[in-house]
């Protein structure tokens, strides 16, 4: 009887032990959820419901949509970084609003500019996945002003008018430093185009588009930059993370490690360079403004 009751024992150990395994397996993964502005979604949607090498690893262009962008390399750098999490994309209507939401602990994580998050106390910073003067703008007007003042000298500028919206903190600064001869304050990027189109204003900063031309387009109107000049912004990228979030400094290692190796290996580079952020075609193009100038005042608004 007692032998019996071992044998019954030890086979009940052994069918325990593919059990345990099946449901420490079936536990579920992280989910790190990821604010993405209304207009940039669908494509960031698309890419974690099916995911290709062309989205999800940057091999292919992703002209006009820096979230995307951003989203690829959030979720790589999770990977090589030893943290084992899915990305979810939640809609969001703009950066301060998404902003607001990691800091409150509704979201987890978005990308944003380091003085944004060196002043929320809510939040905790990673190392930088574009550096200071990697991120690019061309001048973007309609196709006639940019045929007229292409190669234009600085100076030349300051006869044209610039159009902005005001919490884009480091365009403005940029725009401002350049001097044009007037810097019009807009609610929308919409509103941006519709102006250009309309002759009320000459140009705006726009990130380089990967797209025919690096046209940009919205309802309609199409932007092309002034050939032969750029500018960058004084102002590094990185992940925001929620001070909300289960072990948001482990997570913040994490991170940074896979940064660090996803520099090395080259993948932020070429999601740059699809994305249009950092453009070979303007690589020869004269820089207006070195990115020498301070940090945005504390007391602006957000920025793009």
């Amino acid at each position: 009887m007692q032998l019996g009751l071992i044998l019954v024992g030890m086979m009940a150990s052994v069918l325990c032990v593919p059990l345990a395994t099946h449901m420490a397996q079936a536990a579920p993964e992280r989910v790190i959820t990821f604010p993405v502005i209304n207009g940039e979604i669908d494509d960031v949607l698309e890419c974690a419901q099916h995911p290709t090498d062309t989205c999800g690893k940057c091999t292919g262009p992703s002209a006009d949509n820096v979230s995307l962008m951003n989203y690829s390399i959030l979720r790589e750098a999770l990977k090589v970084g030893g943290i084992k999490a899915h990305v979810k994309p939640v809609p969001s209507p703009n950066s301060e609003r998404s902003r607001m939401m990691v800091q409150t602990g509704a979201a987890d994580i978005k990308t944003d500019w380091a003085f944004n998050i060196d002043d929320s106390p809510n939040a905790l910073k990673t190392e930088p996945f574009i550096r200071v003067g990697e991120y690019e703008k061309g001048l973007y007007a309609s196709r006639r002003v940019a045929g007229l003042y292409a190669n234009m000298p600085a100076e030349s500028i300051q006869t044209l008018r610039a159009v902005s919206l005001r919490n884009w903190r480091l365009d403005w600064q940029v725009l401002e430093s350049l001097t044009p001869a007037s810097v019009m304050n807009v609610a929308t990027q919409e509103q941006i185009f519709s102006l250009i189109e309309a002759g009320r204003a000459d140009f705006t900063l726009l990130v380089f588009s990967s797209a025919d031309g690096m046209m940009r387009e919205i309802n309609g109107i199409e932007l092309f930059p002034i050939p032969g000049v750029k500018v960058a912004l004084a102002g590094s990228q990185h992940f925001m993370v929620s001070r909300h979030l289960k072990d948001a400094d482990a997570l913040v290692a994490g991170l940074n490690r896979g940064i660090k190796i996803l520099h090395k290996n080259g993948f932020i580079r070429r999601c740059l360079i699809n994305s249009g952020i950092v453009n070979p075609q303007v690589s020869e193009w004269k820089l207006l403004d070195p990115p020498s100038y301070p940090a945005p005042k504390k007391q602006a608004a957000s920025t793009n």
